[in-house]
């Protein structure tokens, strides 16, 4: 088998030659949105129908923007795509939107994007074209995209640069996360707050051992407290009653959620028949 040809211009030739139809350009030109920062990528009819003059709908700083995916099969005049262009400017108007990502598989020259741009006049344009895509999907994140829309596998350089990208990324990760940390336990306050929510949290989610099992009937008084300190607590699945085991602070929490209206749980318990968790 043949070696791919490399420094990008296996990516840069199938992108030109593209053979793939209009429904997979559509799909491509939505995923390289989000990668250019754009969101709520909404598509309109990748697989055929009227779209009303756009084939994305997608916000950008606050701003809507319309997408327009133009992938011929190899490269065409420029006159041929700027009456591309000026069509899907249009849709511009009918779909209320204040700028256009043309996304094509297209070369254009500094000179050519600059008279597209001009021909939009004040609205604002975004031109991802042959150079720019290729770039995006040359980048070890995008590696997958790359082989779903253009066939083309990693190469053993490729892979040493996939597996350096993703460590780099975990890396970041964890420095954020001890920025974090540190900036918390600089501030007394922040950090005392941080222990209580996760001590709440952690008491939360232990399930509390029933204090011995009995199969209660009160009628339908169920929330009784004993002078023990044992709740009785009946199971929302098998309707089992049980007596629970309370801490010391359960009655001035109880107090606080009902006279706060909250209804946030406090512990947990477990059914000793169905093994079921219940919040109280």
């Amino acid at each position: 088998m043949a070696r791919r040809q490399t420094q990008g211009s296996e990516t840069w030739k199938r992108l030109r030659d593209w053979d793939r139809g209009q429904t997979a350009s559509e799909r491509l030109a939505e995923h390289l949105l989000r990668f250019e920062g754009y969101t709520s990528v909404d598509p309109s009819h990748p697989l055929g129908g009227p779209n009303g003059l756009k084939d994305v709908i997608c916000i950008r700083d606050g701003v809507k923007w319309i997408g327009s995916a133009y992938f011929p099969r190899g490269q065409q005049d420029f006159p041929t795509i700027l009456g591309k262009f000026k069509h899907d400017m249009k849709g511009m108007a009918k779909n209320e939107a204040e700028g256009i990502a043309f996304v094509t598989n297209q070369e254009l020259t500094l000179g050519e994007r600059g008279n597209l741009t001009k021909e939009a006049g004040f609205t604002q344009v975004d031109l991802l074209h042959l150079e720019r895509i290729s770039s995006i999907l040359d980048n070890p994140v995008y590696y997958g995209l790359r082989l779903e829309y253009l066939d083309i596998e990693m190469t053993k350089e490729e892979q040493l640069a996939f597996m350096a990208a993703m460590y780099q990324r975990f890396e970041d990760h964890r420095l954020d996360r001890e920025t974090m940390l540190h900036l918390v336990n600089q501030s007394g306050a922040l950090a005392e707050e941080f222990r209580e929510m996760r001590n709440r949290i952690s008491s939360a989610e232990k399930p509390i051992d029933p204090y011995y099992v009995t199969p209660v009937s009160l009628g339908n008084r169920w929330d009784v407290i004993s002078p023990a300190r044992e709740t009785v607590h009946k199971c929302s699945i098998c309707g089992f009653g049980y007596f629970v085991t309370l801490s010391s602070s359960y009655d001035a929490t109880r107090l606080t959620r009902i006279t706060s209206g909250f209804q946030y749980p406090t512990s947990a318990v477990t059914c000793p028949k169905c093994g079921n968790v219940d919040q109280i």
